[in-house]
């Protein structure tokens, strides 16, 4: 049985399985969901007791429905249903048969039993509804809280992971895993909590009825009950294979949506609404169509089980036929086994509903039993707000291509960078520079060599202070779908609004703010797209400011901007680096020419140091690039 160990099971996987193993898996992977429970296994141990009493309720109102029955059609009764009825004990125990009297002289006075009789009904439907809401109620009230926790905590371990971790991962996939996953497996969890309570309980009290009514009739009419297990497991494989299906095109619908709701600006830019509407409809038709066959295979299933049990009716109509039985009789021994086949077809699908949910549910654990790459030591150290001083000592870096397999970033990287200075890393693309920025806040841990801050090796502190110590303005400028004033406090959660203010003005956003007449709670938009690009940079730079970290890194911060805004920027830099250090990628040379030191970078290594003036005149490889800029800045300003 080495299929049901593994604790990540595949669309593939699944279908393969039998069904012994398909049980294997499932019991590995409810054991999990069943920690959740116990949080609220008080409210949890009550709807079982409620659940129970539902099922049993079923026979109460089989019995309570033949003592009315009794009751109320006694004048018509036969001898034998006579006198069953004068066992019941309700009045009529002095009662004597006589077919040829037309109304016995007592009947009139039983017209109060009779009222009785008749409330009965009513009651006792009452009472099977009453119980079944509430064992309903408290379920569902488990079943939400168990659907917030699970979310949260396997949101909670996604956001723990690494950035390596996202660059592998598909963004649809994880918001199916957590939004969608996450509620199949909550709603099948309480489903068979309850059918494997509720449903058997049902059958029972039911098959009691019966059996007291008349033994044989009800054993010639469950004869064929095992015949119901045939339709299950005929169908069985054909579900697996169409819910797991179904999983993964609702995982790629999601994919898909991501991507172009991310890519919109490319999807409009090449008039490729078209084009991607139809993938969005093949997958979604191809998804319908699995939910068909799966919807389909469910009812098939249904359908036999009350085909079979019809066929156990039939036997047991020959037996009363036989046996001279009389209607009433009849007619509450069929209600009684027409009331256990519903109950019998539930429980015949919870194989069913089981197989379609292993793989949401070890998808969920497989993505929350993922250990991050980078984690905090037992005895991380927290930092306190450091000067700013950062130190490579010999670092190395690849990143993971494969299982086995490298690319080398960084090689030999040793440098000092001082508090209170502006440091510039320049180089063509692949060079290593966002690579030493990722190291630094570190993204990823360096495989040889060291990175300190202020003497602390970046490793042995906690990565949430080590965080705090730096701000990032990137050149993405990525903002929330939110007001302006919430993503600037984004880089402070606790800034006072003075603070924000202040922030919005030294980032020159509060001259575009003035213009809104919503001012600062004008949304933003999805990713910002209610901003122009230099506006959305301001307001990540008002972000950096607020967050007064000493360390300040500047990604490619002036790239796609104006002159205007590149000034604006240059002057927030100057602003910022008084105190601090700054560290800034650009390939616009005219925008990093006053930095304290130039880094020059070719192939993952440090190639050449100094300033403006001095690579000039001793780095071939920073004049390269000047003169490359240069010529370009003198065809664009000639071509305008």
């Amino acid at each position: 049985m080495a299929k049901p160990t593994k604790t990540k099971v595949s669309r593939k996987d699944l279908a393969d399985l039998n069904t012994a193993e398909t049980f294997a898996l499932a019991k590995q992977t409810y054991a999990k969901l069943l920690r959740y429970i116990k949080p609220y296994r008080g409210r949890f141990i009550l709807g079982i007791f409620f659940n129970v009493l539902a099922g049993v309720s079923n026979g109460i109102l089989m019995q309570g429905l033949n003592i009315v029955f009794e009751v109320v059609l006694a004048k018509n009764a036969t001898e034998k249903d006579f006198e069953k009825m004068k066992s019941l004990k309700l009045g009529f125990s002095k009662l004597s048969f006589n077919p040829m009297e037309h109304v016995p002289p007592e009947w009139l006075g039983a017209w109060q039993a009779v009222l009785v009789g008749c409330l009965i009904v009513p009651l006792v439907f009452l009472l099977r509804g009453g119980l079944t809401y509430v064992a309903n109620y408290l379920m569902m009230w488990v079943s939400n809280r168990i659907l917030y926790d699970l979310r949260g905590d396997c949101y909670k371990a996604l956001l723990a992971q690494s950035v390596g971790y996202y660059a592998k991962s598909k963004v649809g996939n994880l918001v199916q895993t957590v939004f969608n996953q996450a509620r199949v497996a909550q709603q099948n969890l309480m489903t068979l909590s309850q059918d494997i309570v509720q449903r058997p309980v049902a059958i029972l009290t039911l098959l009691v009825f019966c059996l007291t009514m008349n033994r044989d009739f009800t054993l010639y009419s469950l004869i064929v009950l095992p015949l119901c297990i045939l339709p299950v497991m005929a169908i069985g494989k054909r579900v697996r294979k169409a819910g797991a299906q179904e999983e993964l095109e609702a995982g790629q619908i999601m994919v898909q949506m991501n991507e172009c709701f991310t890519g919109i600006r490319v999807v409009k830019s090449h008039a490729r609404e078209e084009y991607e509407h139809k993938r969005f409809q093949e997958s979604s038709g191809k998804m319908n169509r699995l939910i068909m066959r799966y919807g389909k295979a469910m009812e098939l299933v249904g359908m036999s089980v009350e085909v079979v049990a019809s066929l156990g009716v039939c036997v047991g109509l020959y037996y009363a036929w036989e046996s001279k039985m009389g209607p009433t009789e009849f007619m509450m021994l069929v209600g009684g086994l027409t009331q256990m086949y519903p109950h019998a077809k539930a429980l015949s699908r919870i194989q069913l509903v089981m197989q379609k949910t292993i793989v949401a549910t070890s998808n969920i654990f497989d993505t929350m039993e993922q250990i991050p790459e980078i984690l905090d030591k037992e005895n991380a150290v927290v930092l306190k707000r450091t000067t700013g001083h950062l130190k490579f000592d010999n670092v190395s870096f690849a990143y993971k291509t494969g299982a086995s397999s490298k690319k080398i970033a960084v090689s030999d990287i040793t440098l000092d960078f001082e508090p209170g200075k502006f440091y510039a890393l320049v180089g063509p693309s692949g060079a290593g520079k966002s690579t030493l920025f990722a190291l630094i806040q570190r993204s990823y841990d360096v495989d040889t060599g060291s990175l300190c801050i202020d003497g602390h090796d970046v490793r042995d502190v906690t990565q949430k202070s080590l965080r705090t110590q730096i701000g990032v303005v990137s050149q993405e400028s990525f903002l929330f779908n939110d007001s302006i004033r919430e993503n600037i406090r984004y880089g402070r959660l606790e800034a006072s609004e003075a603070e924000i203010m202040e922030a919005a003005r030294k980032a020159h956003v509060h001259d575009f703010v003035q213009e809104k007449q919503e001012g600062y709670e004008f949304n933003v938009g999805d990713a910002g797209l209610n901003l122009s690009g230099g506006q959305r940079q301001r307001v990540t730079i008002a972000r950096a400011i607020l967050r007064n970290a000493p360390i300040l890194l500047l990604d490619e911060a002036t790239s796609a901007l104006d002159a205007e805004t590149e000034r604006i920027i240059k002057e927030a830099v100057h602003t910022l680096t008084e105190g601090k250090t700054v560290i800034a990628i650009a390939h616009r040379l005219s925008t990093v020419q006053e930095a304290d030191q130039i880094i020059v970078m070719e192939n993952g290594m440090v190639v050449d140091k100094g300033t403006h003036q001095e690579l000039l005149q001793t780095s071939p490889l920073y004049q390269k690039l000047y003169q490359l800029q240069f010529q370009e800045s003198q065809i664009s300003e000639e071509t305008e």
